[in-house]
């Protein structure tokens, strides 16, 4: 598939999505007549903050927040900030230990190194979350980024 044309065809649809569909079967290369009408209800429904807030709503808060906060981390990164988050204080956790737990889980070797990454996000977070709950100081940072966003797009 040439995602060059199909990337403009059908925005805005991020280009991983379309890449993802095509990995998984749901989209064939060459696109179909089908495949293009599919592709083209679903940029209407992407664009829609209805539909994107009714889908939301299947995600518990905790969830949805992280979601915002973090929109680039997939599964296994959202599970290694929890991992780090929900630390009692005075408690540790090894690197190591959580790529186990990962293989365990999830059934994949992650790299240390991206384990690291997300563990130093973790540490960030809750040394600038001293005296405010985890949740709320996530919830917040993923208004100020939309707020951020909002005030980008209005200087454009």
């Amino acid at each position: 598939m040439k995602f060059d044309i199909s990337f403009e065809d059908f925005k805005p649809i991020p280009r991983a999505v379309l890449e993802r569909l095509t990995e998984n079967g749901i989209v064939a290369t060459p696109l179909s007549q089908q495949d293009r009408k599919f592709l083209s209800a679903l940029g209407r429904i992407w664009k829609d903050e209805w539909y994107v807030a009714q889908m939301n709503k299947s995600f518990t808060v905790d969830k949805r927040a992280m979601m915002l906060a973090f929109p680039d981390f997939g599964k296994i990164e959202r599970y290694v900030l929890s991992s780090y988050l929900n630390l009692k204080p005075g408690m540790k956790l090894s690197v190591k230990e959580v790529a186990r737990r990962i293989c365990q889980h999830f059934k994949v070797e992650y790299p240390a190194a991206k384990i690291r990454r997300v563990r130093q996000i973790a540490y960030n977070m809750r040394r600038e979350d001293r005296g405010k709950t985890k949740k709320r100081f996530v919830i917040q940072m993923a208004l100020l980024r939309e707020a951020g966003d909002e005030n980008i797009c209005q200087k454009n």
